[in-house]
């Protein structure tokens, strides 16, 4: 690759940069997915994100409805090695929504929307909400959303799944004092 090419190849992403016309008729620049936003979610999902995700699931698992798969004469299906074939029906979006909204508190939302949106949670809060759809849709249309999804299912391993209970607890757990040892409290960011 020369050099013009790379500078050709600049300059066309940003003659490409995708805008979004906000409800005043100003346009903004669509955010980017970049290194220090992937940094923030992976900080926010490894606290608070895995503590509603962890939630989440088990709420999608408990509405998520598995029947037999019927054949015409009422019979269960198989499949090619003899095993029974289910229909699955998961929630949809709209309802995975509805719970995310209603189990998520208010602040951790600004946060979440603070980072897609490259704002401080209190100008987030202070933003008009068509505004803030907008963005967030034009966002989530030019991000590689299965990628980062990927990336995330791959590293949510590396985290442990801790309840508010359990974290509460281990911050609140004093280590023995001996002789010069200063005991250390764990930030409530670690």
């Amino acid at each position: 690759m020369t050099e013009n090419t790379t500078v050709n190849q600049i300059n066309s992403v940003v003659t490409e940069m995708k805008m979004v016309e906000l409800s005043n008729g100003r346009k903004i620049p669509v955010p980017r997915l970049t290194n220090k936003k992937v940094l923030q979610l992976v900080k926010f999902v490894a606290g608070d994100g895995m503590i509603i995700y962890s939630k989440f699931t088990d709420w999608r698992q408990e509405h998520t409805k598995v029947t037999p798969a019927l054949d015409e004469n009422s019979a269960q299906k198989k499949d090619e090695n003899g095993n029974p074939l289910f229909d699955t029906k998961y929630p949809t979006v709209e309802e995975g929504v509805d719970f995310f909204l209603s189990e998520v508190p208010d602040e951790k939302i600004a946060n979440l929307l603070a980072i897609l949106l490259d704002k401080t949670p209190e100008e987030t809060e202070e933003m008009d909400f068509f505004d803030t759809s907008l963005i967030i849709a034009e966002f989530l249309a030019n991000t590689p959303i299965e990628k980062l999804t990927a990336l995330v299912k791959k590293i949510r391993p590396k985290f442990r799944t801790m309840n508010r209970e359990n974290q509460e607890a281990a911050v609140q757990q004093e280590a023995p004092q001996t002789g010069s040892v200063v005991p250390l409290k764990p930030s409530p960011q670690a």
